[in-house]
């Protein structure tokens, strides 16, 4: 199994981002011209410095747009790209990248916000977001976390989702894809994992994903999802594996 490499030294070059890893980051020329700069925020959080520091950025006619993933994409003009980086980076925040890594991890607001709710959210969402920020990857991977039954997040849309369970403990869902023409449900894979067990398991599934992808390239091309992968392997061999580590 191949081991995860981390790459989050991008670099602008004052006309486009270079990233050896080939990681794609969110800083990308619109059609109309305008820089776009997507804030990688897991959970949609962000402090009041933080967002004033934002608004400061685009200046008092400019636009900031949330994203369904829970980021803020900021439209400026390609001069104020390094401006912009610099101050994001003194307030704590990153560039999200858009393929070939994990994605801005989506939650909802969890237990101590929702009546409804049976576990963490967001705080799991932070914690996955600083093990996994910059992981390279074959292509997009996306999490959704929701902390009940009600699902906000869509948990079953994306490729890993989590929903909280009494105790402390989550379900698993692998497989699911919530973009383009031919939208795929994920597969509900096990429940009752222990809290402090899901960084492992999530770490176990992207080194699967990871060898297996490179293992079928020929096959499956150099974009290949996780369902794509999972269609070629068989959801088994992702349970079996999630298995050996929880019973370890």
């Amino acid at each position: 199994m191949t081991e995860l490499q981390r790459d989050i030294n991008y670099q602008w070059t004052g006309e486009s981002v270079e990233c050896s890893s080939e990681i794609h980051w969110a800083i990308e020329e619109q059609a109309n011209g305008v820089f776009a700069i997507i804030v990688n925020s897991p959970g949609g959080i962000l402090t009041g410095k933080q967002v004033r520091v934002l608004a400061e950025i685009v200046g008092d006619d400019g636009v900031i747009k949330n994203t369904r993933r829970m980021t803020s994409l900021l439209l400026i003009p390609k001069e104020k790209v390094d401006q912009a980086l610099e101050k994001i980076q003194e307030v704590g925040l990153r560039v999200a990248n858009l393929h070939k890594s994990v994605r801005n991890i989506t939650s909802c607001p969890g237990k101590g916000f929702s009546s409804n709710s049976r576990g963490d959210t967001l705080e799991l969402a932070r914690l996955l977001d600083e093990e996994f920020y910059g992981t390279i990857l074959p292509w997009d991977f996306k999490i959704g976390i929701s902390g009940c039954p009600r699902n906000c997040t869509g948990v079953q849309c994306n490729d890993l989702g989590l929903m909280a369970e009494p105790r402390g403990k989550y379900s698993l869902w692998l497989g699911g894809k919530e973009s383009g023409m031919d939208p795929v449900h994920g597969v509900l894979i096990r429940k009752g994992i222990p809290r402090e067990q899901v960084i492992p398991v999530v770490r176990r599934i992207l080194d699967t994903y990871n060898s297996k992808a490179e293992e079928h390239k020929e096959e499956l091309g150099p974009r290949a999802r996780l369902y794509r992968v999972i269609e070629k392997t068989g959801l088994e061999l992702f349970k079996i594996r999630v298995e050996e580590l929880l019973s370890n």
